[in-house]
C-alpha cells in the first residue's frame, strides 16, 4: 500500500474509532433485522466513497477481514483490543446475541473513552510539569550562571550559589547524555509497561506510575470479562478468550488466575484475582462477588459500575503525583532563584568592597 493510502486508511481508522459507539449501534440495529454482516459493510463502503479516499479504503480493507464472517477481524486495528475480545465471543453465539453485545458496547464506548481521557490527563500534566522544570533549569545553566561567572570567581560565591554553579556545570558539559538517558529511560518505561513480568513488577505495580497502568488494565479486564459472562461465556473461557488480546504482562496475570482456578482448595472464583492485577478495593469486590448468590450477575455489575469508580481513582492518584511533582518543582524554583540573588549579593558586596578600597 502507497504511503498516502496507508496515512489516509490511519486517519479513517481513527475517526471509526472515535465515533464506534453510533457504528455499533447502527450495526446492532441492522442486524436485529436480519440484515447480513457481510451487506451491511458493503453499504458502509459504498457510502464511504462519497465521503473520503481513506473511508473507502478502510471499508475496502474491513470487507476482505470480514469474508469469512468474523466483525472481529474486521475491526482489528480500529477498536480497542478489549472490544474485540467481546465481539469475538458475541459472534459464536449468532447475529442475536451479537446485536446484544454491540448494543451493550454502544452504551459503554462513552464511559470507556471518558476514562481514557482521565488516564492520559492524568500522564500529560506531569509530563508538562518536568518539561517545564527542566526548561528553567536550562535557561539558568546557559545564560545565567556564567555571566555571575564572568563577574565573580565560583570559588568565592556562597555555599548555595556553588550548588548552583556545580548544576549548572553539569548541565552545560553533561546535559545532552542526561537528556538521551532520561528519554531512553521514558522510552525503556513505557516498553515495560505492558511487557514486564515477575516479583519486582508486582511489587512496583502498588505504586505511581506503574499503579496507573494496573488500575486502568485491571479495570478493562473486569469490564471485559464481565461483559463476556453477561453474554453467557464462561469464566474460564472468557479469561482464555482475553489472553489473545492482551499484552505479555495481562497474559502472565491470565495464566496465574487460571492455574488457581484449577486449584481444588479454591473454594470460590474470587480469590484466584489476587495475583496483583487489580487494584486492593477491585480485588475486595471480585471476591465479594463470589459469594453472591448469583455471582456471574454480582461480577457483571461491577464491571458495569468500576468504570465511574476508576475514573475518580485515577484522578485521586493523579492529583498526588501532581501535588508531589509541585513540590519538587516548587524546591527546585526556590534553589535556582535563592542560589542566583546569593551570589548577585555576593557580586555587589565584591564590587563595593573593590571600589573602597581604590
Amino acid at each position: 500500500m502507497p504511503a498516502l493510502d496507508w496515512l489516509l486508511v490511519r486517519a479513517a481508522a481513527r475517526r471509526l474509532r472515535q465515533r464506534r459507539g453510533d457504528f455499533y449501534y447502527d450495526l446492532a440495529a441492522a442486524l436485529e433485522d436480519r440484515v447480513p454482516l457481510f451487506t451491511i459493510l458493503r453499504k458502509c463502503e459504498v457510502r464511504a466513497r462519497r465521503r473520503s479516499r481513506g473511508d473507502q479504503l478502510l471499508y475496502r480493507r474491513m470487507l476482505r477481514a470480514a469474508m469469512g464472517g468474523s466483525l472481529a477481524r474486521a475491526l482489528a486495528g480500529v477498536v480497542p483490543p478489549s472490544e474485540l475480545l467481546m465481539i469475538d465471543a458475541l459472534q459464536g453465539g449468532g447475529d442475536e446475541r451479537l446485536s446484544q453485545g454491540l448494543h451493550f458496547l454502544s452504551d459503554t464506548v462513552e464511559k470507556v473513552d471518558g476514562m481514557f481521557r482521565a488516564v492520559r490527563k492524568a500522564v500529560a500534566y506531569p509530563l508538562m510539569l518536568l518539561g517545564a522544570m527542566t526548561a528553567i533549569l536550562v535557561v539558568f545553566s546557559l545564560h545565567a550562571v556564567p555571566v555571575l561567572a564572568d563577574l565573580i570567581a565560583p570559588e568565592r560565591w556562597p555555599p548555595l550559589g556553588q550548588a548552583l554553579y556545580a548544576v549548572a556545570w553539569l548541565v552545560r558539559h553533561h546535559g545532552l547524555m542526561i537528556g538521551a538517558m532520561a528519554l531512553a529511560g521514558g522510552a525503556l518505561f513505557v516498553w515495560a509497561l505492558p511487557r514486564w513480568q515477575g516479583p519486582g513488577r508486582r511489587w512496583l505495580d502498588r505504586y505511581p506510575p506503574f499503579s496507573l497502568y494496573r488500575d486502568f488494565s485491571g479495570a478493562m479486564l473486569v469490564i471485559s470479562l464481565s461483559s463476556l459472562m453477561r453474554a453467557g461465556v464462561s469464566l474460564r473461557a472468557s479469561l482464555e478468550r482475553a489472553g489473545r488480546f492482551s499484552g505479555p504482562w495481562m497474559r502472565w496475570h491470565l495464566r496465574q488466575i487460571l492455574a488457581r482456578l484449577s486449584d481444588r482448595q479454591a473454594a470460590q472464583f474470587g480469590r484466584a484475582f489476587a495475583t496483583g492485577v487489580l487494584n486492593p478495593a477491585m480485588e475486595e469486590r471480585v471476591q465479594d462477588a463470589a459469594e453472591r448468590r448469583d455471582p456471574v450477575a454480582a461480577f457483571v455489575k461491577i464491571g458495569v459500575g468500576s468504570i465511574d469508580r476508576l475514573q475518580r481513582g485515577i484522578a485521586d492518584s493523579a492529583a498526588r503525583l501532581n501535588g508531589l511533582l509541585l513540590v519538587a518543582a516548587a524546591a527546585l524554583l526556590l534553589f535556582l532563584v535563592g542560589g542566583f540573588l546569593s551570589t548577585v549579593m555576593e557580586v555587589q558586596n565584591s564590587m563595593q568592597m573593590e571600589m573602597g578600597t581604590s
